[in-house]
């Protein structure tokens, strides 16, 4: 599949454009932007990549809130921009973790790509015969048209592109396999990185650590981590046209997220997140374990706040 732009990609197709449309529609933007590039700034020293890189935060961003987001004709419990906001966030923070200092400035200029590029296709259909997600094909499509808009000079080398592919790639999640009945569980990324040999150790860290930030809600505090496990839920029972079990999703299938699918692989990741995790384990198995106690029969928004009453039980 070739995945072409749609149209919001023609709607905001340039970084005035975005900037238009934000400070018009979504002007609390300003703060989540003025954050990150005050970090930025002064992690990277190149003045054109920086340019490049906050040309297409901006306008990812822009098209995230507007297909996907609060700007949407139909938002997205989860994956909107207050998930790109949250990624941001994080991003800032393991940069404050020692092992952040063997972290090139590339990596934090691809880093902050992913984190405003990966999920911006959301509604991809139809068959797919290998193993990387069609949303994740077409992210990293659109996210290469964006940077082929904003970087004339050619400064993100194609060296650099192939690595953003393999994070964006990497971060199809979930239980799957390919028709040659190749399994991987939690983030792609480790499978794919098993299939290529010429990416160096810290090109490496920096895929893995891509991943883990995008899966690091579990390293939050249990009541974020509670409230973002039910806008995930509402946005496939959205999907799904109610057919999804709200008790088989807050019990099993939560479950199997948080100690079996959910993993850190990079070393910045298990210094930032790890710990954090392991302090949830607890509440999650009986959490979880409660929700498997409950009759099945009763309906999904009962479930739902029969889930609220647990987590409120452990705050």
């Amino acid at each position: 599949m070739s995945f072409p732009s749609d149209f919001i990609e023609h709607q905001i197709s340039s970084v005035d454009e975005a900037w238009k449309l934000l400070r018009e529609k979504l002007p609390q933007f300003i703060d989540i932007y003025d954050m990150w590039y005050k970090w930025y700034d002064t992690i990277v020293s190149n003045n054109q990549i920086k340019q490049v890189v906050a040309d297409v935060l901006v306008i990812s961003y822009a098209r995230m809130a507007l297909r996907n987001g609060s700007l949407s004709d139909n938002p997205r419990h989860y994956h909107s921009e207050k998930h790109t906001d949250d990624l941001i966030f994080r991003l800032v923070a393991v940069s404050q973790f020692p092992l952040s200092e063997k972290i090139p400035e590339y990596g934090w200029s691809l880093l902050s790509i992913f984190m405003s590029c990966h999920d911006l296709r959301q509604s991809e259909g139809g068959s797919n015969f290998d193993i990387i997600g069609n949303n994740e094909k077409a992210s990293f499509k659109e996210t290469l048209r964006i940077i082929t808009t904003v970087d004339t000079n050619k400064c993100i080398y194609h060296e650099h592109k192939e690595l953003l592919k393999l994070m964006i790639h990497g971060s199809t999640f979930g239980e799957g396999k390919d028709n040659l009945g190749n399994i991987y569980q939690g983030n792609l990324v480790e499978y794919l990185v098993g299939l290529i040999n010429y990416f160096e150790a810290v090109d490496l860290e920096i895929a893995f650590l891509a991943c883990d930030i995008d899966t690091a809600n579990v390293a939050a505090n249990l009541k974020d981590y509670a409230n973002s496990s039910i806008d995930v839920y509402r946005e496939i029972q959205n999907l799904a046209d109610g057919s999804l079990s709200a008790y088989h999703f807050f019990g099993e299938q939560q479950e199997k997220y948080f100690f079996t699918y959910q993993q850190f692989n990079s070393s910045l990741g298990k210094q930032a997140f790890l710990q954090l995790k392991t302090n949830n384990e607890a509440n999650l198995k009986f959490i979880c374990n409660g929700m498997k106690k409950l009759d099945e029969s009763i309906s999904n928004e009962e479930v739902v706040d029969y889930y609220k009453k647990l987590v409120q039980s452990k705050l």
